[in-house]
């Protein structure tokens, strides 16, 4: 059998639109190995301090109730994303 801890989660993106009620609504599917596990939300408010950076609106699965940080770049969040995968896995 296979050791799956040395397998990278393959994270992929797909651009959609969410109706937040507010201005911010250009989002991010995320999917993990082919499931649905996040959607992001780029802030675009101006009164948002943090305008620009990337919001997880929604965890699904291992990222439900989760409190995740902002994200500066998609490229952060895919990586926090792996990451907390990674370690849902090696709990018992």
């Amino acid at each position: 059998m296979a050791d799956q801890d040395n397998v990278e989660t393959l994270v992929v993106l797909q651009p959609i639109a969410v109706d937040t009620g507010s201005p911010d609504c250009e989002g991010m599917l995320v999917l993990a190995n082919g499931l649905l596990v996040a959607v992001l939300v780029r802030l675009a408010m101006p009164d948002h301090t943090q305008r620009g950076s990337w919001f997880l609106e929604a965890g699904l699965g291992h990222l439900a109730g989760v409190r995740a940080p902002m994200f500066d770049t998609l490229e952060d969040a895919t990586r926090w994303v792996r990451q907390r995968l990674r370690a849902a896995r090696v709990r018992p």
